[in-house]
């Protein structure tokens, strides 16, 4: 008789967990709302039509075009530990226009920003001389092209100077 109420009570212990676990799983848990939403534009206006012009322009053969990538995805800091967050701090949120991929020889070719009249403040003034130095530094050309310029001319430039290569 003592093992039949034990069994009895194990059964309704059991079928009391298993309905409890049941019901969580199918309650909805409540999400937090995620305050983004996508861009409208990927690009400015600018670098849109130079985008084209430059894709256009370019031997798809051997050059692809990589766009707002991360300065740290293809620059790498060489220093000791203690001064390693510094310069790591430098380059880590900032980006580049554009990278031009040579596909033959597997390196980067020519990096490129699109300079519109942001590029007057001395923010930007002191964020362009950094990069300047950076690109020089690291051996990567940087090919500027303002804004108003004449997008085609600028882009049979690039494509010229990476013919000479």
């Amino acid at each position: 008789m003592m093992y039949f109420f034990i069994f009895i009570v194990f059964i309704f212990a059991a079928a009391g967990v298993f309905l409890l676990l049941k019901n969580i799983d199918t309650k909805e848990v409540a999400k937090e709302v995620l305050p983004y939403q996508a861009k409208k534009f990927f690009f400015t206006k600018s670098e849109q039509q130079f985008f084209r012009i430059l894709n256009e322009s370019i031997d798809p053969q051997r050059f692809t075009i990589f766009t707002k990538v991360r300065l740290a995805d293809f620059v790498e800091v060489k220093i000791r530990k203690e001064e390693y967050q510094k310069w790591w701090n430098k380059i880590r949120s900032k980006h580049v226009d554009f990278l031009v991929w040579d596909i033959v020889n597997s390196s980067i070719a020519l990096a490129v920003e699109v300079d519109g009249r942001s590029h007057e403040s001395e923010r930007m003034i002191i964020s362009d001389a950094f990069k300047n130095e950076l690109y020089e530094t690291v051996g990567i050309p940087l090919y500027r092209v303002r804004v108003g310029s004449d997008f085609k001319v600028e882009a049979e430039k690039l494509v010229l100077s990476l013919s000479t290569d």
